[in-house]
């Protein structure tokens, strides 16, 4: 990361650091990285890039990661407060991935251990397989968002990163490919098939199954992966972190977990973020010994808590906005006094925890910048320059913590970037309006400079840890409190409010006037937020 950038980077987490510190956040970009002054407020255009059409293919509805759909007139402002449910589904377990919606024919993955196609007007089931049949493990999971292209789906599992290309007219399997045998590989990630490949992240339980002081931690190596479509076969990997030769005392982590990656066909690049480290390495530890501290000692191929832009034909590195602050961290700073693996300098645990997303703002003088964003834990939704990595501006939306901040998604029409806050450590801060809350919140960002357009309190007080969708000028969004919600785009005012069996972070598919959405989430939350529901909510219930 250039010297510049790193600096830009650095000061926008002291400018944020210094507003929380303030226990205010009230509506402005962190200063550090204020928008540049080319780009002027309200003057923005969306990004078309990698839209479809109507019907919501893959985890971010297209190729930009927008999760939005320009292509929705039915459910408006005017109506969206007559949502009801025109059908239910009672699943096998919790639904806390965006379904897909094809061709008049809905997909979804369950923690139930199923994967699923349903007649999208009906609700009626079609076919339904269990994940273990396709991976020959008892119990076998998927969590990620269905990526739909002609007769074949995609998705990913919890149970030895295989990677699944399932015949759509059947449920059959047509191929299996495993992206990484380490002990704690898993996919979470949703995957992104274009021009006949499958791009897909590879993440870790490795941060959890170091909680166990018995543990060897840690070798894991996140990585990011191209496959083809057709036959499985991989065709490139890029690690996110310096070669540890499959022992512990090395760099480990880097997970590649967050929503999907973005893809940009005209650059010939693919957007990815990444998690932090889960040990201190030896090397580091040695070189902190000579009177330098960990940031100073850092491998500069240590690409931790980044945006980073790899070659779409290659996977070669293009760049990486880097982290100015090395980021150790496992549960075994949590399961008792030592010895235990908890790390020597123990971060903070500023993952990316959403993928990154493509949008376009127009200057002062009329030429168009095409910016990739997303919002990290720390509570900071980042714009990147998308050719260079360069930060244009950073905005501190609330406080961050391990777990958010920001987490599994963020929206944007072009208009406005709408974002989720979680603020899971309860930590007070204070909106726009000047209300002080320490729960969750929904913010609208202005695409141009970052500046925070309205801020609303989560309305149960609850904290907002799902991805969000915005269609029609609607944006909807859900709270670990099980309300699922409606609000107005341009203003936050809550449109529709409903409350679900349990709690969710699932964002909504939105296709021709039906908001296709599932809660449950016990597997963060434990048993209480445990749900088997799937609903199709249209104006009236028609």
């Amino acid at each position: 990361m250039p010297q510049s950038t790193a600096r830009r980077w650095r000061a926008s987490l002291l400018a944020a650091a210094a507003l929380l510190a303030a226990g205010s956040l009230a509506g402005a970009p962190a200063q550090g990285a204020a928008a540049s002054p080319a780009l002027t407020v309200g003057s923005t255009v969306g990004s078309t890039d990698g839209f479809a059409g109507p019907d919501w293919t893959m985890g971010g509805q297209n190729l930009a990661n927008t999760r939005s759909n320009p292509f929705e007139h039915t459910i408006s402002t005017a109506n969206a407060g007559q949502l009801a449910a025109k059908w239910h589904l009672t699943t096998h377990g919790d639904v806390s991935a965006t379904p897909a919606v094809v061709g008049g024919a809905v997909y979804l993955t369950d923690w139930g251990g199923y994967v699923s196609k349903l007649d999208a007007h009906t609700g009626q089931v079609i076919w339904s397989h269990q994940v273990s049949d396709y991976a020959g493990v008892t119990g076998a999971i998927s969590r990620t968002s269905p990526a739909v292209v002609g007769d074949r789906l995609y998705i990913g599992d919890m149970n030895g990163a295989h990677l699944y290309a399932i015949d759509t007219r059947t449920g059959q399997l047509v191929w299996s490919t495993q992206l990484d045998t380490h002990t704690g590989a898993i996919l979470t990630q949703s995957p992104v098939v274009f021009d006949g490949v499958v791009y897909q992240g590879v993440s870790s339980s490795e941060e959890q199954l170091a909680g166990d002081p018995s543990y060897p931690c840690c070798s894991f190596r996140g990585s990011f992966n191209a496959i083809s479509a057709d036959t499985g076969k991989l065709l490139w990997r890029t690690y996110t972190i310096p070669d540890n030769g499959g022992a512990t005392n090395g760099y480990s982590g880097g997970a590649v977990w967050g929503s999907t990656p973005a893809i940009d066909p005209r650059r010939g690049l693919v957007y990815i973020t990444t998690g932090n480290n889960y040990e201190v390495p030896a090397s580091v530890q040695a070189c902190e010994a000579g009177g330098k501290t960990a940031d100073q000692c850092t491998d500069p191929n240590n690409h931790i808590d980044s945006i980073l832009a790899l070659d779409l034909r290659t996977g070669a590195l293009r760049w990486s906005s880097g982290s100015p602050t090395f980021d150790a961290y496992n549960s075994g700073c949590f399961t008792g006094p030592p010895p235990n693996n908890c790390p020597t300098d123990l971060g903070q645990d500023w993952d990316f925890a959403q993928g990154a997303q493509l949008f376009t703002v127009v200057g002062a003088d009329g030429r168009s910048h095409d910016l990739v964003g997303a919002g990290q834990k720390s509570g900071v939704y980042w714009a990147l320059d998308r050719d260079t990595g360069a930060v244009v501006w950073s905005s501190a939306v609330l406080p961050g913590s391990a777990d958010g901040g920001m987490m599994w998604g963020s929206a944007t029409d072009g208009k406005r970037i709408y974002v989720a806050g979680v603020d899971a450590a309860s930590s007070p801060y204070t909106l726009p309006n000047g209300q002080t809350i320490t729960y969750g919140s929904f913010a609208a960002l202005d695409p141009a400079t970052g500046k925070i357009l309205w801020q609303v309190a989560d309305p149960s007080g609850g904290h907002a840890m799902g991805a969000l969708t915005v269609a029609n000028g609607v944006v909807y969004g859900a709270s670990l409190s099980g309300h699922l919600y409606a609000f107005d785009a341009a203003t936050g005012t809550v449109l529709w409010d409903y409350q679900a069996p349990g709690a969710s972070v699932a964002g909504p598919a939105v296709v021709d006037g039906t908001a296709y959405w599932g809660d449950g989430y016990s597997n963060w939350l434990g048993g209480p937020s445990h749900a088997t529901d799937f609903y199709a909510f249209t104006p009236g219930g028609h």
